[in-house]
C-alpha cells in the first residue's frame, strides 16, 4: 500500500502482534514446526515524518525503508513430514528471495499471511536455516520516530490461534541506520560499530522489535541491579526519574513475587504511536505523554504511571518467558499484566491506590457489558480483538484473576502464580496448564471457576431480598440474609454484617439465577448487611449491595 490509515483504535492495539490464520489457507497443528533461533540483520533509512488526517484517522504518508536478511532455525516437531509453513509478514514489505538448503520453496501471499510450501516434504525432526531477504516501507521509520516490530522486522512463524508460541528462540539483531540516530533493539547491547549496533536477546524470546529515533538522546539509570536505558527527546524527560523509579520498583516486586528478573538490560523508548505501551523483552515502549506528563484528565497521577510502567515490564515474563498458546492466549499476555500491575501498585504505592486502579478496571468493565455483548475470554484472539473484546481483555482479564484471588486467598495465589511463572518460563503454557498449576496450589478443583469465566460468558446480579434480625436470649443478635442472582454464573458470595464494632463476613454459593441464605450471630444489632464488601466479585450492579436492616 501507497498510503496507510491507521484507526487510532489500532494504535493502542500495539502493531507488532501478530494477526490470525487467514481463512482457506491449510492449517497445522500447534505442534508441527517451531523456530529455535533467529539471526536478523537490517538497514534503516529513515525519512521525515509527514501524515495527514482522515475522518479521525491518521494517514501516514511518507515511508521509510527497511531492508533486512533473516536466517530462522526451523525445526519440525511434527510426528509425520510437513509441507507447509505460515508466517505473519507485512504486506508493506516485499519478500525477495527464501531459500532453505536442499528444498525448493515456494511462496505465496495473502495480505499479511506468507505460506511457504517445501518440496519435499519436512521430515520429522528435520532442522533446516531458512533465510529470508525482503526489503519494504513498513511502519514506522521516520526521523522523528522508528518503530519497527516483529512481523515487519522480521517474518514470525503463526499457528492456527495466531499466537506467537512456535517463535520461542535466541534472537541475535543487527541494525544498521544513519548517523546521528539512536535506534534501541530488543536485549543486550553486544556491540556497536560505527552505525552498527548488535542486540542479543540472552534467552529464548517469541518476538522482538526496534525503536529510537534521530532526536531521542540516551539516559542512563541503575534501578534494583538492573542497568537501565532511556531513550527520551529533549523537552521529553519530565517523569524520566519518576518513570525509572517505578519501573525498578515493579521490577524489584516482580523479582520476589516470581523469579529474579531474567535481562541484564532494561531500555525503554518514548513514543508517540503505541497508545500507552507495549511491551517486549526487557525493551519497554512508553507513550511520550507518561514522560512529558501530558496525559489528559487525572491520568498523570502516580499510580496510573506506575501501573503503566509495571505492565509493560510484566510482559518482560509473560509473553516472553511464559509463552501463552491455543485458547485465551491473549488473556495469558494481557490479563495476567494488567492484574499483576495492580498487585505491584497495591505492594509499592499501598491499599488505596490498588483501590482506585481496580475500580478503573470496573468501570472500564461495566461500559462494557452496559452497551454490547463481549466475547468469552477464552475465545478472544486476534482476529477479533477490538472493540468491546479489547477492553474486556484488560478489565475483566484482569479481574477474573482478582476473583480468583478472592477464592484462593492470598497466600495461595500468590504460591500459585510464583509456581505457574516457574515452572513454564522459557515454556508455553495453555490456559489449561495455568489451571493445573492452581489447582495443586490451592487443592481444589477449579473447573467450574475456568469454564464460567474463561469458556463461557457469565455476568452475575446480585441483589440482597430479604433480611431478618432478632436478640436471642444471650444477648446476641440472630440475623438472616436471602441473597438472589438474578443473572449467570455461581460464586461463593461474601455477605458483610456489619455492626458498631465492625464487619462479620460469612459466605454463601449463589447459582446462577438462584438464591441462597446465610445467617450470622453477632454480639451487637446488625444495621446493615452488604454483598462482596471487599470487592472480590465481578457483577453487573453494585448498586444493590448494601441495605439497612431494620
Amino acid at each position: 500500500m501507497n498510503n496507510r490509515t491507521i484507526g487510532l483504535a489500532l494504535l493502542a492495539c500495539g502493531l507488532a502482534l501478530a494477526t490470525g490464520p487467514t481463512p482457506g489457507l491449510a492449517q497445522f497443528s500447534l505442534e508441527d514446526l517451531a523456530i529455535r533461533a533467529f539471526d536478523i540483520t537490517v538497514e534503516l533509512t529513515p525519512v521525515a515524518l509527514k501524515y495527514e488526517y482522515t475522518g479521525g484517522d491518521i494517514e501516514f504518508t511518507s515511508h521509510g525503508v527497511l531492508r533486512g536478511t533473516t536466517v530462522a532455525q526451523l525445526e519440525v516437531t511434527a510426528t509425520s513430514p510437513v509441507t507447509t509453513a505460515r508466517f505473519d509478514f507485512d504486506s508493506d514489505v516485499n519478500l525477495t528471495s527464501v531459500a532453505a538448503p536442499g528444498y525448493q520453496v515456494a511462496s505465496k501471499r495473502l495480505r499479511d499471511t506468507l505460506t511457504l510450501t517445501f518440496t519435499p516434504a519436512l521430515p520429522p525432526g528435520g532442522k533446516v536455516p531458512l533465510t529470508f531477504a525482503y526489503e519494504g516501507g513498513p511502519d514506522y521509520i521516520y526521523n522523528e520516530f522508528v518503530k519497527v516490530g516483529p512481523g515487519s522486522l522480521y517474518p514470525l512463524l503463526i499457528s492456527p490461534f495466531g499466537d506467537l508460541s512456535a517463535n520461542l528462540g535466541r534472537v541475535v539483531l543487527k541494525i544498521t541506520n544513519p548517523g546521528g540516530y539512536n535506534i534501541a533493539g530488543t536485549g543486550k547491547l553486544i556491540s556497536r560499530d560505527g552505525n552498527t549496533s548488535t542486540w542479543d536477546s540472552e534467552v529464548p524470546v517469541p518476538w522482538v522489535a526496534l525503536a529510537g529515533g534521530q532526536k531521542h538522546t540516551v539516559r542512563d539509570r541503575t534501578v534494583a541491579g538492573v542497568q537501565m536505558e532511556f531513550y527520551v527527546p529533549p523537552g521529553e524527560d519530565r517523569n524520566l526519574d519518576k518513570l525509572a523509579d517505578f519501573a525498578g520498583r515493579s521490577v524489584d516486586y516482580y523479582s520476589k513475587l516470581l523469579y529474579p528478573f531474567p535481562y541484564s538490560q532494561l531500555r525503554t523508548v518514548s513514543l508517540l504511536i503505541v497508545g500507552g505501551g507495549i511491551g517486549y523483552p526487557a525493551f519497554l515502549l512508553i507513550d511520550h505523554r507518561a514522560f512529558r506528563n501530558t496525559y489528559s484528565g487525572d491520568l498523570n497521577r502516580d499510580s496510573h504511571l506506575f501501573q503503566l510502567m509495571a505492565h509493560e515490564i510484566l510482559h518482560s515474563y509473560v509473553p516472553s518467558q511464559t509463552v501463552p498458546k491455543g485458547n485465551g492466549f491473549i488473556w495469558l499476555s494481557e490479563g495476567f499484566a494488567e492484574y499483576l500491575s495492580l498487585m505491584a501498585v497495591q505492594a509499592v504505592m499501598g491499599p488505596e491506590a490498588f483501590k482506585r486502579e481496580l475500580q478503573e478496571e470496573r468501570n472500564l468493565y461495566a461500559s462494557v457489558v452496559a452497551t454490547t455483548t463481549e466475547p468469552a475470554l477464552g475465545a478472544i484472539t486476534f482476529t477479533n480483538y477490538h472493540g468491546a473484546a479489547r477492553r474486556s481483555i484488560y478489565a475483566k482479564g484482569s479481574l477474573v484473576l482478582h476473583m480468583l484471588r478472592g477464592v484462593l486467598g492470598d497466600e495461595v495465589f500468590r504460591k500459585g502464580l510464583a509456581a505457574y511463572f516457574t515452572a513454564y518460563r522459557g515454556k508455553a503454557a495453555r490456559v489449561s496448564d495455568f489451571q493445573e498449576v492452581m489447582e495443586q496450589a490451592s487443592g481444589q478443583t477449579l473447573d467450574w471457576f475456568f469454564s464460567e469465566w474463561i469458556l463461557e460468558r457469565v455476568l452475575p446480579d446480585y441483589t440482597i431480598a430479604n433480611t431478618t434480625s432478632s436478640p436471642n436470649a444471650d444477648g446476641t443478635f440472630r440475623t438472616t440474609v436471602t441473597v438472589r442472582n438474578r443473572g449467570t454464573g455461581s460464586m461463593p458470595v461474601e455477605i458483610g454484617f456489619r455492626t458498631d464494632d465492625g464487619v462479620q463476613i460469612e459466605k454463601v454459593v449463589i447459582a446462577s439465577r438462584g438464591e441462597g441464605t446465610v445467617t450470622a450471630t453477632t454480639p451487637k444489632a446488625v444495621t446493615h448487611v452488604e454483598i462482596d464488601p471487599h470487592k472480590w466479585l465481578i457483577k453487573k450492579d453494585d448498586k444493590n449491595d448494601v441495605v439497612p436492616v431494620k
